[in-house]
């Protein structure tokens, strides 16, 4: 009987330690808690896995040829396609990029843009995957103007004030010199904050979905222009110092410490 008493004393000690000592005594418990853990560590492990330990390079480049770039008018989000020589450069771009590697190509919506990008992602038998926030600036109701017929105050107002937007609205077309592609639209104008804002955003996520790859990104000179002044850590109001040509590749490499380098080729 004391014997009994005993071992029945000394189960309630080792439940009792047991209890204070943190641990359950039911293993059931032990089982979750592991299990809880386990999930855990591979939830860690998987959103270290997220973070991209390899250069990712983006390859920038500028549409073709439109019969707007080729005499300087303000295109805008007018959608303005390639003319001939603009198709000849596509395809250009597609053959000096047909013995690189390429993982994904991007594009703006504009045509202009998107016609480039299927040549490059005809070489290379992929897809083109169109982003509206890799559009051209808005430049709303001036859309379809030469520079000079801008007003003087805006001019002003547009390249030292990152915060003034352009006045959206639809073209006055009076004086333009080829109003079909603007004629009766309404344009958004934007500031150029608001466009760092969208276009930056856009390519560092792009960079971040293709870890490790080569990103080919269509888009226009000035979300290429305000990218380049993003890199080099300028005021968005430097854009213009920067010169991208049509049809050009300026090749961005982003790097697992999160700094972004402008490469000479790729």
């Amino acid at each position: 009987m004391i014997k009994r008493i005993l071992q029945y004393v000394a189960c309630i000690a080792i439940a009792l330690l047991l209890i204070f000592s943190g641990v359950s005594a039911f293993p059931e418990q032990f089982g979750t808690t592991n299990a809880a853990a386990s999930s855990d560590l591979s939830a860690q492990s998987s959103s270290d896995a997220s973070k991209c330990s390899m250069p990712t390079k983006m390859v920038l480049v500028r549409h073709g040829n439109t019969s707007w770039s080729e005499i300087g008018i303000l295109q805008g989000n007018a959608d303005v396609p390639l003319n001939a020589n603009g198709s000849a450069q596509a395809q250009a771009l597609a053959e000096s990029t047909s013995s690189k590697t390429v993982n994904a190509v991007y594009s703006s919506p504009l045509s202009r843009a998107y016609d480039t990008a299927q040549a490059i992602a005809d070489a290379h038998q992929l897809p083109v995957k169109v982003r509206g926030n890799l559009r051209e600036i808005g430049v709303g109701i001036y859309t379809g103007y030469m520079s000079s017929q801008i007003p003087r105050e805006i001019q002003i107002s547009w390249t030292t004030n990152p915060d003034f937007a352009m006045p959206s609205g639809i073209p006055d077309t009076t004086n333009l010199l080829d109003p079909s592609y603007v004629e009766g639209i309404y344009f958004e104008g934007e500031s150029l904050n608001m466009v760092a804002d969208r276009t930056w955003h856009s390519l560092t996520n792009l960079a971040k979905q293709n870890c490790g790859g080569n990103v080919v990104t269509v888009t226009h000179g000035g979300v290429i222009q305000i990218a380049l002044t993003q890199v080099n850590g300028l005021p968005v109001t430097k854009y213009r110092q920067f010169t991208v040509p049509t049809a050009s590749q300026t090749v961005l490499e982003f790097e697992p410490d999160n700094s972004v380098v402008v490469l000479p080729n790729w």
